[in-house]
């Protein structure tokens, strides 16, 4: 089954979305690319943050001072991709995490924000939502994303009805197999 070459995928934090790229690995050889390696590499380097606190839920959302301010790791990492934005323009993010990439194959992006959607439909790609009932939106503008640019919505809502957590991972892959079918079917 060939799927599309980009795939996007956007949700709010803790809605399923890097659970999402591991099942399209497994299942259909889609590679996952870390579209914000690029602030994470930044932050880990040069501001002293370790893998952990960059890559993880619960370590964007611990603290970290820098120069007699202290900063939420994720904050830190939204910033400077804010900065990013303001230098180069808002799809610099995409674009940086798309170059270099091998001719063949499917490739996943699990951090598509604010507007990025429309660079990867606009390459030809799709864009997935995840949406959880677990996962509210951030009080932080720069994880929010626009909704324009969403091909398909797959609601992650398992844990919510109560499922356990290997029941809830199983759920979800039904559901993006039953997407997969559906993406397929409209190339």
């Amino acid at each position: 089954m060939q799927l599309p070459r980009l795939i996007g995928i956007c949700g709010n934090p803790r809605s399923g979305k890097s659970e999402a790229q591991r099942i399209l690995k497994e299942q259909y050889g889609v590679q996952p690319v870390d579209d914000g390696f690029a602030l994470r590499h930044f932050a880990v380097r040069h501001l002293g943050l370790s893998w952990e606190d960059v890559q993880t839920q619960e370590g964007k959302a611990r603290y970290t001072d820098i120069l007699g301010g202290t900063w939420q790791n994720r904050e830190i990492l939204g910033e400077l991709g804010n900065k990013l934005e303001g230098m180069f323009g808002e799809h610099i993010m995409p674009f940086m995490a798309t170059r270099g990439l091998p001719a063949e194959g499917s490739f996943s992006f699990g951090s598509v924000r604010k507007l990025q959607g429309e660079f990867f439909r606009a390459q030809g790609g799709v864009v997935i939502e995840i949406s959880n009932p677990l996962a509210p939106p951030s009080p932080y503008d720069f994880d929010w994303y626009s909704r324009e640019a969403v091909n398909f919505t797959i609601e992650n809502d398992a844990l919510a009805r109560g499922l356990p957590a290997e029941e809830a991972r199983l759920d979800l892959a039904a559901k993006i197999h039953e997407l997969a079918l559906r993406m397929v079917e409209s190339s």
